[in-house]
């Protein structure tokens, strides 16, 4: 493996370890205690919660998932890309070793399974998204009715005040 896709690896694992474990540091305590501390705590709902620390956990995943296949799958799987290239260069057909099929079908695997969390991962953002979208539309609405109740009990507390108020020395002098 070249050095760069080595470094770009690391990186990769790196981000997705850091907001992976802070998503989860920052969702786990109010998912599963059911208390909340703050207001701030409050103000996000549990649904967005819940896929924001299920996305954390799914980032964890495919960090693990992308260092492994680094660190253990890489070699072996260039092996036999390289054993395929040499074959069709010399135009020959080239025969695997059973040990070298069982190999390939479980690098498939594992890929599939990596898509399939990588899949899951962008799901559960959606989902989060959607919920988040959700949650500022009834917020916006919220607000508009809360000023809207604001203008009108403003109007009718100016009208009683006036009301109330004693006439000033100019209607006096009138009468």
């Amino acid at each position: 493996m070249e050095s760069s896709q080595i470094i770009t690896g690391a990186a990769i694992c790196t981000v997705l370890i850091w907001l992976g474990f802070n998503s989860l540091k920052q969702h786990y305590k109010t998912v599963f205690s059911n208390q909340i501390k703050t207001d701030l705590e409050s103000f996000i709902p549990y649904r967005i919660r819940l896929c924001r620390l299920m996305g954390g956990f799914l980032m964890l995943i495919l960090a693990l998932m992308l260092g492994f296949a680094m660190v253990y799958l890489e070699e072996p799987a260039q092996h036999l890309a390289d054993l395929r290239d040499q074959s069709e260069e010399s135009n020959t057909k080239l025969v695997y070793t059973t040990q070298q099929l069982k190999f390939a079908t479980s690098y498939a695997f594992f890929w599939i399974v990596f898509l399939t969390v990588l899949l899951l991962l962008v799901a559960t953002s959606s989902i989060d998204a959607i919920f988040s979208w959700k949650h500022q539309k009834q917020l916006r609405d919220s607000l508009r009715s809360l000023s809207a109740i604001k203008i009108k009990n403003i109007n009718p507390q100016k009208n009683h005040i006036l009301e109330e108020t004693p006439p000033s020395l100019d209607q006096n002098s009138n009468n």
